[in-house]
């Protein structure tokens, strides 16, 4: 419906065969509990939609989508800019959105004129501050380390593949999200600020995290970790006038398997 390339999407999601199911286990290469099916990814779904369901990581989706919009016409992508505040002004009739925007690196500052403003600024929305609009729910459910490491994983899934490998033993809690199931993975661990930092997890104690959550030694490669705070909120206005909020700026919920 938004004219992407679709080849090119279906060349970056994962095969079904790897993502079509979810595991619910011991260990990743422990005793499987039980599994459930990612559904509507055959040719059957066809007779409905034009095509089939796909799993694919936001952050091999959005590359796709940097490139469609520097092609389209009217259209500019600019990164490290921060909106910093706007108000509308109304002349003959016509109501302008003006905003200030700061390029973080030459720290100038940009005016920018729309007929509307949408905020898709994230959960800690610069835009929902501005307009005063509160919060409902809980604002913490749960903390986790989310561990990004590169690994082939495809010998300890072989005989149950799937993009999603809920690991439920209380002495390593968590779960095992295939980005690529021979070269990139997640691992989210339960994490509690109140006695541990991100600082007490380095690459040693990351890798020692995951091997243990996956019953044997995966000789992974740490790229990173980072911590985030899972959420129940809605916003308890979508705005007025010319200014909107959009996505996370205007829902926080807990995202199982960060699928929505």
């Amino acid at each position: 419906q938004a004219g992407l390339n679709m080849e090119r999407i279906f060349a970056a999601g994962k095969d079904p065969a790897d993502a079509g199911h979810v595991n619910f286990v011991t260990r990743l290469t422990g005793e499987l509990i039980g599994r459930l099916p990612f559904e509507r990814q055959g040719d059957a779904c066809l007779d409905h939609t034009p095509t089939p369901l796909r799993n694919l990581s936001q952050h091999r989706f959005e590359p796709i989508l940097a490139d469609e919009l520097r092609a389209s016409p009217g259209a500019e992508l600019r990164y490290r800019h921060q909106w910093q505040e706007s108000h509308e002004v109304t002349v003959d009739g016509t109501t302008t959105v003006v905003s200030e925007v700061t390029d973080l690196t030459s720290d100038s500052t940009l005016t920018v004129r729309s007929r509307f403003l949408i905020g898709c600024d994230g959960a800690g929305s610069r835009v929902r501050k501005q307009l005063g609009i509160e919060m409902n729910g809980p604002p913490l459910i749960q903390c986790y380390l989310m561990i990004h490491f590169h690994a082939n994983l495809r010998a300890a899934t072989a005989e149950r593949p799937g993009v999603l490998h809920f690991v439920l033993d209380p002495a390593a809690p968590g779960a095992f999200i295939a980005h690529d199931v021979e070269s990139e993975w997640v691992f989210m661990h339960s994490f509690d600020p109140s006695s541990e930092s991100l600082d007490d997890y380095d690459t040693q104690r990351c890798r020692a995290v995951i091997d243990d959550a996956a019953g044997c030694e995966l000789n992974a490669e740490i790229v990173g970790a980072s911590t985030w705070w899972m959420s129940a909120q809605t916003a308890q206005s979508m705005g007025g006038g010319h200014t909107y909020l959009a996505g996370d700026a205007a829902h926080r919920f807990p995202p199982t398997g960060g699928l929505g």
